[in-house]
């Protein structure tokens, strides 16, 4: 699949709403509730099965003046091939980083440009039957009082919904530091150490950003209005939060 963004756009964004529909076969109106959303993107417009198609698309758009970016599958997936980081040391001059397999990476702050914080939102739904006794006057009377209830069952659906958050850490030279927020370790945070992971998370953060505090950051993925905004209201974004981070990374390098 390829993934086709625009990004970069005034702020009277409704005047570019004919051109998007003439690229992607859609009537203007189709093509305005997409541009109905703040910021200058970017924001995913459309999707295609062949590279041809997609191709044809974003030359249009281009001719229209409007930036596009084209994504596909794979390098959206390579997007997430990076250094799992599991225990953690800021130095003085370099953060050193260490996977659960042992492995070492020494990052220099100066080479930080960006860091994208974001929100794995995973749901899940779940059936609960429950069966209960209740009386029923109608058995009753036909029994002479023999039977005096019956059973009712009933079914619930539940959504359960598990949040963990995420920092994509790139530096110019290296493999992207990747944090998940239930798999670090934080014990080197020392006294700074609090009772949440949620708050060890934020305090990781707030170092890393205050050691780098030239990069770029980015946290419109830290909540689901941020990720349906940019990867649109038909893509779930718990399948393709990857494409959302790599078209960053492609719009902030």
């Amino acid at each position: 699949m390829y993934f086709l963004a625009i990004h970069n756009l005034p702020e009277d964004k409704a005047v570019l709403a004919p051109a998007l529909a003439a690229a992607l076969g859609t009537t203007s109106y189709e093509a305005g509730v997409r541009l109905r959303v703040s910021g200058s993107g970017p924001f995913v417009i459309a999707t295609f099965g062949e590279l041809p198609a997609a191709d044809e698309a974003s030359c249009k758009l281009k001719a229209s003046g409007l930036p596009t970016v084209m994504i596909s599958d794979e390098e959206a997936a390579s997007s997430q091939n990076g250094f799992p980081v599991r225990t953690f040391r800021f130095n003085e001059h370099t953060f050193h980083a260490e996977s659960r397999q042992k492995e070492t990476l020494a990052v220099d702050y100066q080479k930080i440009f960006l860091i994208i914080r974001g929100m794995g939102i995973k749901e899940e739904t779940s059936t609960e039957t429950t069966k209960t006794r209740m009386f029923d006057i109608g058995k009753a009377v036909l029994t002479g009082g023999l039977i005096m209830s019956k059973t009712v069952t009933s079914t619930e659906q539940k959504i359960t919904e598990e949040r963990e958050g995420f920092l994509f850490v790139y530096a110019e030279g290296v493999l992207p530091l990747v944090f998940r927020e239930g798999a670090l370790d934080y014990s080197s945070l020392g006294p700074a150490l609090q009772l949440s992971r949620t708050a060890n998370f934020t305090a990781l953060l707030a170092e890393l950003r205050r050691r780098s505090s030239h990069a770029r950051f980015d946290d419109r993925l830290a909540t689901r209005a941020g990720q349906v905004q940019l990867l649109g209201p038909s893509l779930d974004a718990q399948k393709y939060i990857r494409v959302a981070i790599e078209l960053l990374v492609r719009v902030l390098r």
